[in-house]
């Protein structure tokens, strides 16, 4: 499975308690939560420089701006919808098809659904 490194994990969520719909969507908790998917990507090194360069142009002009996505990172990144709203199965099934078809694609692994702003919640709070 995909694993963000350690200097670019997410805070915890808010504490649970009743809020305002307008603090909950600033928050981006409840029925606002905004999810998107780990991606890892592992190029072949018999690439040239020319050609990763003309994978990563592919990747964002026929993928992920088409779908309205964003993605940051470079090999290891995340996707989740671009603006407010989030990603869904459709678009993880699209990035995994997309990559797996690719030439010069070594290896490739798209992550679950998770909430994109927001580490897990811990189940027990102490």
């Amino acid at each position: 499975m995909v694993q963000r490194p350690k200097s670019t994990d997410k805070p915890l969520p808010p504490p649970v308690r009743q809020r305002s719909r307008r603090l909950e969507k600033k928050l981006r908790i409840g029925e606002f939560q905004e999810v998107g998917f780990p991606v890892s990507i592992r190029l072949s090194p018999a690439l040239s420089s020319k050609a990763c360069d003309e994978f990563w142009d592919a990747f964002l002009t026929e993928l992920i701006v088409p779908r309205a996505l964003a993605f940051c990172g470079h090999e290891e990144g995340f996707v989740m919808r671009f603006g407010s709203g989030s990603a869904t199965e459709a678009d993880r099934a699209a990035v995994r098809d997309w990559l797996q078809a690719r030439p010069g694609v070594e290896r490739a692994v798209v992550g679950p659904l998770e909430d994109a702003w927001y580490a897990p919640a811990r189940e027990t709070h102490r």
